[in-house]
């Protein structure tokens, strides 16, 4: 039994120096902001899987244009049941972190490929300059 905080595994970088292993940073004021305060429980536990889609550092411009895809099988295997996952889409683009580029054809619910991007419209949730997106909408026949 180690003390507490004792490293189990270690990751040197280039430099000999350890290196903390990947992880997705939620910021506080992402953490205090009313979006996330009101984000239903199981959107809030799939915000981290989502922002991992996007490999740039924090401060890059290229976070927020950057897509990604995140199929319906990828959040079944993150612990999602199908319904769940499309309500969690549903959620994250309401509340302002994702906005929807492309949606997976239909007849391939399961299987199909949905696209999307960061957003920063949560920074403005429930203020009147908030900008509300409708999921999906520009998508539907």
């Amino acid at each position: 039994m180690g003390n507490w905080g004792e490293r189990k595994s270690s990751r040197r970088g280039r430099d000999g120096r350890d290196r903390l292993p990947p992880f997705v940073g939620l910021t506080w004021d992402l953490l205090n902001s009313q979006a996330y305060k009101k984000l239903p429980p199981s959107a809030a536990k799939a915000l981290p899987y989502f922002l991992g889609k996007v490999k740039v550092k924090y401060h890059d411009p290229q976070k927020y244009i950057e897509e990604f895809k995140f199929s319906y099988t990828e959040g079944r295997r993150d612990g999602f049941a199908l319904g769940t996952f499309s309500k969690v889409i549903h959620d994250l683009i309401r509340f302002g972190f994702i906005d929807p580029v492309a949606k997976a054809k239909p007849g391939r619910y399961g299987k199909g490929e949905n696209v999307f991007k960061l957003s920063r419209r949560w920074e403005q949730y429930g203020r009147e300059r908030f900008e509300e997106v409708e999921p999906w909408k520009k998508f539907l026949p």
